[in-house]
Order: C-alpha cells, then sequence, then structure tokens
C-alpha cells in the first residue's frame, strides 16, 4: 500500500469511527473500543482504529471518559438510573420470554430499540422482535397479542411503561432489512439490528442477520457467533391456511387505518413480515445525526 493509500484509509477510518460516534450520541451512548471496533463500517484492524482515535482526540473532536469513547462537547446525560432500570426491563424479558417461547411456532425473541441499546427512561416499553416458522406469522401474533392483552402485560394507548410491545416479526425464512426495516437505513439500520439481544433462538436471530448482504456488507469487522440456522415448517395444511386468513384480515385492517397513511409511516405485511412503525423515526434520527455529525 502506497502512503497515499494508507493516508486515504486512515482518514475513511476516522471519518467512520466519527459517523458512529455521531449516532450513537443521538442515542446518549458512549462505546467501548471493542464494540466501537466491531460496529464500524469500514473493514480496518485494531492498531489503525486505535491510531485514529488518538489522533481525533487530540484534534479536540472525540474524549474517552472510564474508557467509554464519545464526541467531545456532546453533551451526555448520567446512565446511573438508565442502566439499573434496564436491568430491570431485560430481567422481565427474559423472564416472559420463557413462557413465550412454548408457543411452538416462535422460534427466536429479541429485545431491541431503546431496552437493549440501554437509553430507556421511566415509561420506556420492551420491543420484542420475534421470529416464526414459515406460515404461522399472523397465528403466532393473533394469539401472543391476545394472550398479553389479557394478562395486562402488552403496551396500549394508556400504559405503556414496561410492557410488551409486539410491532416486528419475520419468519425464519428472513427478508431483505434494507428493504423491510426502516424508511431511512442510514445510520440506523445495523446499529438497530446488531445491538438486538436475543433472551431466546440466538442462533435463529444471528442466522437471519449473518446472511444479509445489507449487515454483512455494513459491519465488516464484527465478528458473527457460529450459527446452524435452519427453516422451520410443519406441514399442517390447515394452520396454513388459517395463518393466510390472518394475514388477509391484518392486511386489510392495517390498511383501514387512517395512522398507516402518516407521512412517517413504515409498514411491511406480507407473508413472511410483520413490521408497523406507524410513526417512523428513521427520517429524524438521520437529520439528528447529520446535524451532530456536522460539527465534527
Amino acid at each position: 500500500m502506497s502512503i497515499a493509500q494508507a493516508q486515504l484509509k486512515e482518514k475513511q477510518v476516522s471519518e467512520s469511527i466519527l459517523d458512529l460516534l455521531a449516532y450513537f450520541a443521538v442515542m446518549n451512548i458512549r462505546l467501548d473500543f471493542d464494540t466501537l471496533y466491531s460496529y464500524l463500517s469500514i473493514k480496518t484492524g485494531h492498531l489503525v482504529v486505535k491510531k485514529q482515535l488518538r489522533s481525533l482526540m487530540r484534534q479536540g473532536k472525540v474524549q474517552c471518559i472510564d474508557n467509554l469513547f464519545g464526541l467531545k462537547g456532546y453533551k451526555y446525560t448520567s446512565q446511573k438510573i438508565p442502566r439499573a432500570h434496564r436491568a430491570i426491563l431485560l430481567k422481565k424479558a427474559r423472564h416472559w420470554s420463557r413462557l413465550i417461547r412454548l408457543v411452538p411456532a416462535v422460534k427466536s425473541i429479541v429485545v431491541i430499540n431503546s431496552v437493549a441499546y440501554g437509553n430507556v427512561h421511566s415509561d420506556s416499553d420492551i420491543d420484542l422482535f420475534i421470529v416464526t416458522s414459515p406460515n404461522r406469522i399472523f397465528l403466532t401474533k393473533g394469539f401472543l397479542m391476545y394472550f398479553l392483552k389479557l394478562i395486562k402485560q402488552l403496551e396500549d394507548q394508556q400504559v405503556s411503561a414496561g410492557r410488551f410491545s409486539l410491532g416486528m416479526f419475520v419468519t425464519t425464512k428472513g427478508v431483505k432489512l434494507e428493504k423491510d426495516m426502516m424508511k431511512v437505513n442510514n445510520p440506523a439500520l445495523a446499529p438497530q439490528m446488531i445491538t438486538g439481544i436475543p433472551v431466546y433462538g440466538a442462533d435463529i436471530w444471528y442466522g437471519i442477520l449473518k446472511n444479509d448482504p445489507y449487515l454483512q456488507a455494513h459491519l465488516p469487522n464484527y465478528i458473527w457467533p457460529k450459527t446452524s440456522i435452519r427453516i422451520h415448517g410443519s406441514g399442517i395444511k390447515l394452520l396454513d391456511k388459517l395463518d393466510d386468513i390472518g394475514y388477509r384480515r391484518h392486511l386489510s385492517h392495517t390498511a383501514s387505518q387512517p395512522k398507516t397513511h402518516h407521512p412517517d409511516a413504515f409498514i411491511r405485511v406480507r407473508p413472511d413480515i410483520i413490521n408497523l412503525h406507524h410513526k417512523g423515526t428513521s427520517a429524524q434520527i438521520a437529520e439528528r445525526w447529520l446535524s451532530i455529525r456536522s460539527n465534527y
């Protein structure tokens, strides 16, 4: 590699570091070195990243506090209370996953968004991403919604704090994440997916992520766990038909809701996915990220 090429690579690494820290600044989160390295969007080595971090700190763009890296001059709020509350919510998710996983079609249960990131607050709900067998996605959602509502563990318009939100389902066949998860992929899609915490079926979850071309391209340094993902099927045609009926009813119901047509809505309802973001925030997150990034 020539000197010019090495300098270009170092600049690209620095820009990638700032991109990543700016995104997590939106989430009010600092990163340890290992996490920062594994989430970078450019293939590189540890020594190069450490060198560029030192350079960015000398330039007054990055600071390290308690072995956590963040943007210098950006006001991060204290994480002491959120960490304690997050631990409580994660414990609840793990506890209830032992019951949810008894549903035969449920193959993976993943905690995502604020609880996974760690930027929770007193009114935070617990967002679950559920992976099901093919042709069981709508039956599974219907049953879980009814069950959790019955025992008052499902979020509603009155109460969301500490309750479960069931807005995202896919089957073990997987989907194209860059097309089916959010309206604006950069910078949120890769971090949102990779920070998800599987409380059941980790092999299934990481297998889906590992096989997605978008995530492979955007997480070149990430060390993927070894997985043995397989497609689960039951072959019970009656249940296949019932799930198809559930799909058509769900599609009709979703299309009839005024909030579905909100400008920020991002909706996917197909036989292989349920992704309901009636007020998607990816565009706003990208705008905030760009605003913070422009200062560095």
